[in-house]
């Protein structure tokens, strides 16, 4: 079965963020028809009218009254999903357009990642979403696994909106802001928009954006003490080996501080572009992007407890100017990453 069009999305945030009830929405909103759930336990998704049963397989599933299909998490989540791309195919339907994997409240998206590459073979569109609690800021009260989270995703959902004041609102748009500038920022009022714009999908080639329900202007971004947006921009065209000898020198260096990387730089023909990015020490396949149109090459370090000086010192025969990027955040669109 062809599954390039299926969409996988992993849904994070810390106990209690509202990942669940962005979810329901998300199928009570009709996409549960083409949509697979996998949850720790089937009763997370408190649905009613929802059919559970034991398919030939030994996976205990529930079938939901809009017709998504839910399942619960094995220990191997490899299986868990290999099992349900199969059934799909021996009951002769379409590939479904969307999976969705609502991690516990401690699952950080990198290992889930690396478990995914074993799923190579079905060429997901990985899509990463985080739920932000506005009335519980999650950096304050879980910081290693909400920093883990937030700065990993492709899409930020800010929830709880209707429980705090204006300020607090835009001051958690600030936070979003501050620890991953690449994130796409969901603020809406709407349940069914929320949800609808979380799931949506995303091109990772263009430059964030914030959707809002009504006409805001986002305020500078706030720093956070232990977390720090960094660019490295190349002051020459880098060899190809010696852009990985570099990054991976990087890797070395920071190890499980670093939250996320992103960078555009010169492939291995030298007039081609390709896309590099990680989520934490995890990194995805090089994408090579149809422009070649992009001469600013420079890669993006999201980090935790790692100052500047510290990424100044790697080895590596390149050369590049580091800057602080929190201060400058409309210069992402400049590397065309999100």
């Amino acid at each position: 079965m062809n599954m390039a069009c299926t969409q996988f999305v992993i849904l994070a945030g810390i106990l209690g963020s509202g990942k669940t009830s962005l979810l329901e929405a998300l199928l009570d909103a009709g996409s549960g028809a083409s949509t697979a759930v996998i949850v720790n336990e089937v009763g997370a998704i408190n649905i009613d009218g929802a059919v559970l049963s034991e398919s030939a397989r030994g996976m205990t599933m529930a079938t939901l009254s809009n017709g998504c299909v839910c399942c619960s998490l094995t220990d191997d989540l490899v299986t868990t999903v290999e099992e349900l791309v199969a059934l799909r195919s021996e009951e002769g339907k379409e590939p479904f357009e969307r999976i969705v994997l609502e991690c516990s409240g401690l699952s950080r998206p990198g290992a889930v990642m690396r478990s995914l590459e074993q799923l190579a073979k079905f060429r997901f569109r990985l899509h990463i979403v985080a739920t932000y609690d506005c009335s519980r800021p999650p950096l304050d009260s879980d910081f290693e696994d909400a920093s883990a989270q937030l700065t990993a995703a492709h899409t930020v959902v800010l929830t709880k909106i209707d429980l705090v004041s204006a300020e607090r609102r835009a001051q958690a748009r600030g936070v979003v802001a501050g620890v991953n500038p690449l994130a796409r920022i969901v603020d809406e009022f709407s349940s069914s928009i929320r949800a609808r714009e979380a799931f949506a999908e995303v091109d990772t080639s263009v430059s964030p954006r914030i959707v809002v329900s009504e006409p805001t202007r986002v305020g500078e971004a706030l720093l956070h003490p232990r977390v720090r947006v960094f660019r490295a921009r190349f002051t020459q065209k880098p060899n190809w080996e010696d852009v990985l000898e570099w990054l991976e020198n990087i890797t070395g260096m920071t190890g499980d501080r670093l939250l996320r990387m992103k960078a555009i730089v010169a492939g291995p023909h030298g007039s081609e572009r390709v896309l590099l990015q990680s989520v934490g020490t995890t990194f995805a396949a090089p994408r090579r992007l149809a422009s070649t149109s992009f001469d600013d090459l420079a890669a993006v370090f999201i980090v935790r407890d790692c100052a500047m000086v510290e990424l100044q010192q790697v080895e590596g025969a390149l050369g590049v100017t580091w800057t602080a990027l929190q201060r400058e955040l409309p210069d992402v669109s400049a590397v065309h990453v999100a």
